[in-house]
């Protein structure tokens, strides 16, 4: 194979190259700190004459002259105040979040968020559909939902969210549906976040939240099912009860499961404990017995107790922690199965854990 033969004036043009990027990039990442520090003190000096009626809002001792000033400012003085206290929002309820947004509005911000939903810069989107959701202005839902299939994964995530603290149970469908994959790669939002924002709906909702249990998508389900739980939707058991005997979804399993834990009838004992047999995915038997730790009756403890003979390590540890986080009743039936020969690993596993846990307690 012939050599290739690298000319030396080619090398240190290459050396020179490198290196004056590399100051290049230096001088920008130093100017670029600089400026951003310079524009912190500017908004430090211009902010810090409003600063008391600011706190004066955000902490209820307002006698009215603060909201009024706040409300007066004109100019650069609300770009700078405005992101302030909508960032309190998220914080604090009640009469001084009623203020600020009595504030916002006379400033245009309602009406300026509105407009920003529109096909603007994504960054721009989703602030606008988070200022919406934050200041609660409940008749924005309609124009929020559409950002659900936003092109943005990031603009669609903060839709979600919006709509969580909007609270209305008529975004309920349109927030199940963004879970599935849709066209051009829209839809699949994270699991985590449609419940999170299911729960914060009206209990209206809970009828979408049924229908979504017979869903095509796993994801879907799984999303009805956790949220069933989480928002306590008592009127869905039997529904839950029903997809139980028909899942074959594991993932979707471990949500029934832990949903109908969380609902807390003794009556679902006897489902939950066959969902803890070994013919089971491990995280199906995880989560059941989680949920039966949940209940946490008589047959509940037995149940638990006989898992700590199981072969699966980690099914048997569970087992000993639930039980011990039960009190009294739980600690006798791990004491007591210590004492068979199967169980006695995850037992005294259990026993030190708590034993740990009153220790750490008491100081």
């Amino acid at each position: 194979m012939d050599e290739i033969v690298v000319q030396p004036w080619l090398l240190r043009l290459s050396l020179w190259v490198m290196l004056a990027t590399a100051v290049a990039l230096t001088a920008a990442i130093v100017l670029a700190r600089l400026t951003r520090a310079r524009r912190r003190r500017a908004m430090t000096r211009r902010v810090g004459p409003l600063r008391q009626d600011v706190l004066a809002l955000v902490s209820g001792e307002d006698d009215g002259d603060s909201e009024q000033r706040l409300s007066a400012l004109r100019g650069p003085s609300v770009e700078l105040v405005a992101p302030v206290l909508i960032g309190y929002l998220s914080k604090i309820r009640g009469t001084p979040a009623q203020r600020i947004v009595d504030v916002l509005v006379a400033h245009g911000i309602v009406r300026r968020a509105r407009a920003g939903l529109a096909p603007w810069p994504g960054t721009r989107r989703a602030r606008s559909a988070w200022v919406l959701g934050v200041m609660r202005i409940r008749d924005a839902v309609a124009e929020v939902l559409p950002r659900l299939q936003d092109r943005d994964r990031g603009v669609a995530v903060t839709a979600a969210r919006s709509l969580g603290m909007l609270g209305d149970a008529e975004a309920a469908d349109e927030l199940l549906r963004s879970v599935a994959p849709a066209r051009r790669g829209r839809g699949d939002l994270p699991v985590w976040v449609v419940v999170e924002a299911l729960v914060g709906l009206d209990a209206g909702a809970a009828g979408a939240v049924g229908r979504a249990l017979d869903a095509d998508d796993p994801s879907t389900r799984t999303a009805a099912a956790m949220t069933a739980g989480r928002a306590q939707h008592l009127s869905l058991r039997p529904l839950l009860r029903e997809r139980l005997e028909h899942e074959r979804q594991p993932v979707v399993l471990a949500a029934l499961a832990e949903a109908l834990g969380a609902l807390g009838d003794p009556a679902d004992v006897g489902p939950l404990a066959g969902l803890v047999a070994d013919d089971h995915p491990r995280s199906v038997r995880l989560a059941a017995a989680r949920a039966l730790g949940e209940l946490g009756d008589d047959r509940a403890r037995t149940a638990l107790g006989a898992l700590l003979a199981d072969t699966d390590p980690r099914v048997g540890e569970l087992a000993a922690d639930v039980l011990v986080g039960l009190g009294p009743a739980g600690v006798a039936e791990v004491e007591r199965r210590a004492l068979e020969p199967e169980c006695a690993a995850a037992a005294d596993l259990g026993l030190a854990m708590h034993s740990l846990r009153r220790t750490a307690g008491r100081r």
